[in-house]
């Protein structure tokens, strides 16, 4: 039933990874299942042959980046001593694996990028274990002096890591009174100006040298300051049309789109085509507008990568163009035209500085017996559709 039987062939073919796990799958006992595909060592190869599994409807689907956190660990334990093991696998799931599945039940995602961070977390309480050991010390002996020199020889990436397996084992009395303090935010880079965000944008809705799904995510990027993992989540019924409007739907409402955006928008969903063996075949739910390399999965890594070559300072782009946003639209509207958090609309709001009283004051006009006929043009409301048409 796929697109192309060759390349299907091409992958199963005798001497490849695919056809090794093809013929392990075959003779283990049992029903295939997840849990099954955990056992065996965790490789790109396995990862493909899930998701290939789970998108022609042998295997339920399942929060994967979420569920491969299990095994990862078990792998890293392998070579530990028992209590050691022991002690990590109880803070990865009372602590790590608890609170990340806990957010991938309130939002409905877990990204590459919330393991990557678990996976941060884990090591870091690795690389600290493992210092421990070497000094000769036992964990509940542990004072603050001796944190504090294992912090001086740590990337910040890791001692920011650790700083929940202290408080975890603090609280479980498995250490005294020690602490690692949070790290203070580091100065980041200012968005880029509004005359380079102009800049970038034109070139996105004109430039047809530039990857067609580059320009329309850039394009995202630097009109709403959409992250790059909210755009790559986008499906096809992401997309929808009254009359001649195309409307995005991020949050509670849906958000007008300017006429060269969507244009851009329709040409991408027309030519998104997976780039998997088995193309769109036996898809599970509607397509994503920026298809994969695994199947029913989006190009997340693609296309970060594909922006950051073509647009620079993509990150700063991202903070210009929410600072522009904030400053014209209060915080609770910001949140639900663009799926944020009401405190991270509110921080940008800030950033923005903006006073927002007379909106109010705009509100209580509208809500007047005798207002003006053009009234629409008086709200942050209407003028976003106004600036959105233009």
């Amino acid at each position: 039933g796929a697109d192309s039987p060759d390349a299907v062939w091409q992958w199963i073919g005798e001497g490849t990874p695919a056809a090794g796990l093809l013929a392990q799958l075959v003779a283990a006992p049992g029903p295939l299942s997840h849990d099954l595909l955990d056992d065996l060592p965790q490789t790109l190869a396995l990862h493909r042959m899930r998701q290939t599994l789970v998108h022609v409807g042998v295997l339920p689907a399942r929060a994967d980046y979420l569920e491969r956190l299990v095994p990862w660990l078990e792998d890293r334990l392998a070579d530990q001593s028992v209590q050691r093991a022991q002690l990590v696998r109880g803070y990865a799931t009372w602590t790590v694996f608890r609170r990340a599945r806990q957010r991938s039940q309130t939002s409905g995602r877990f990204t590459a990028g919330s393991a990557d961070n678990a996976r941060t977390k884990l090591r870091a309480t690795l690389r600290l274990l493992a210092w421990i050991d070497e000094q000769g010390l036992e964990l509940d002996k542990v004072d603050q002096g001796d944190l504090d020199r294992w912090l001086v020889t740590q990337p910040r990436s890791t001692s920011g890591g650790a700083r929940q397996f202290v408080g975890w084992a603090r609280r479980a009395h498995l250490v005294g009174d020690i602490d690692i303090p949070k790290s203070r935010a580091r100065s980041t880079l200012g968005p880029i100006s509004e005359d380079d965000r102009w800049t970038h944008l034109k070139r996105c809705l004109s430039d047809g040298s530039l990857p067609l799904d580059a320009r329309v995510a850039g394009a995202l990027v630097l009109l709403y300051g959409i992250p790059v993992s909210r755009i790559t989540a986008l499906r096809a019924d992401d997309v929808s049309r009254q009359g001649d409007r195309t409307y995005l739907n991020l949050g509670t409402h849906p958000l007008l789109l300017p006429p060269a955006v969507a244009s851009l928008l329709d040409r991408q969903a027309s030519q998104a085509i997976s780039v998997t063996v088995l193309h769109r075949s036996n898809p599970t739910g509607p397509a994503w507008l920026f298809p994969g390399g695994f199947p029913g999965r989006p190009a997340h890594d693609v296309l970060y990568r594909k922006l950051r070559q073509h647009i620079p300072h993509i990150r700063r782009s991202r903070s210009a163009a929410l600072i522009n946003l904030a400053a014209d639209l209060p915080a609770p509207i910001l949140a639900d035209l663009l799926d944020l958090n009401i405190n991270t609309a509110v921080q940008w709001s800030q950033h923005a500085s903006r006073d927002w009283s007379h909106y109010l004051e705009a509100r209580i006009d509208t809500t007047a017996p005798n207002r003006p006929k053009n009234h629409d043009a008086h709200t942050p409301a209407g003028r976003d559709r106004q600036d959105a048409a233009r």
